[in-house]
């Protein structure tokens, strides 16, 4: 993805970030057939070859138009159907130049994405990022002197990313770096580079339950409430397979208390 405006360091790793997320979401999953080319698109979405297809971007780039001219624009390893379109009307996929678009069956890819709780995870992960990377482009748009790392935080060796007891505003991914997880002063596990942590609180509306640290440098994504909520709202099966996968996290959590408090 790439916008008119100045490409910011922190929209190019983000950038970057979202297209190895869909290299790895789309792995062993094969297309509807083979890459369709196209010379010039005035509107995707009212194409008869895009009905209930999502692309992958082989070549060239398409431009999102919103009320007038392109305000971002998908190139090569994006990937062009998952996302709420909202006034679909107002909204148009275009290409100037030759663009070639991989098909895969919207329904079958989706079915594919969320029949596991890894392959959900997955599908979570990318679409935390591609949220933080379209608010990214809204800023730049915006403000194109912003350079702030919006969608990003950055934490030192020892710097407490989520503190127990506080209220949730935010859920994180880290996207470099490694953490550990205390509860009341007690080590009860660690979060790995690409583990989506902090979302509990904000689905229970409760505090943090957990202390998570910076154990190195992190890097982290970083995706406030209501986008969040936005997410969960588009994708509710992914909620399921999120929740599903901190169950497990809350019952090793537990027992890993229970064993510091018994010895």
């Amino acid at each position: 993805m790439f916008t008119e405006t100045s490409i910011t360091e922190s929209f190019e790793i983000l950038d970057n970030h979202c297209k190895a997320l869909v290299e790895a979401l789309l792995d062993g999953i094969p297309p509807q057939g083979d890459a369709l080319q196209f010379e010039l698109i005035d509107d995707l979405l009212a194409l008869p070859e895009a009905a209930g297809r999502i692309f992958l971007v082989d070549q060239g780039s398409i431009g999102l138009a919103q009320n007038g001219g392109p305000v971002l624009f998908y190139d090569s390893g994006d990937l062009i159907g998952l996302e709420d379109w909202g006034d679909a009307p107002a909204n148009r996929l275009l290409a100037e130049n030759q663009v070639s678009l991989i098909p895969f069956d919207r329904k079958t890819l989706l079915t594919t994405l969320t029949q596991t709780p890894e392959r959900a995870l997955q599908l979570t992960r990318y679409l935390m990022a591609d949220i933080a990377r379209r608010t990214l482009v809204a800023t730049l748009r915006e403000d194109p002197g912003e350079k702030t790392a919006l969608g990003f935080d950055h934490f030192a060796a020892g710097q407490v990313i989520i503190q127990e007891g506080t209220q949730p505003d935010a859920v994180y991914s880290i996207v470099e770096g490694h953490a550990e997880v205390t509860v009341k002063g007690v080590r009860v596990g660690e979060v790995l580079q690409d583990e989506i942590f902090g979302a509990l609180a904000l689905l229970t509306h409760s505090p943090r339950t957990a202390t998570v640290t910076a154990t190195r440098n992190c890097m982290c994504l970083v995706v406030p409430y209501h986008q969040f909520e936005t997410l969960i709202r588009t994708h509710p099966r992914t909620c399921i397979s999120l929740l599903e996968n901190m169950a497990r996290q809350i019952v090793d959590l537990n027992t890993r208390v229970m064993e510091h408090t018994s010895g």
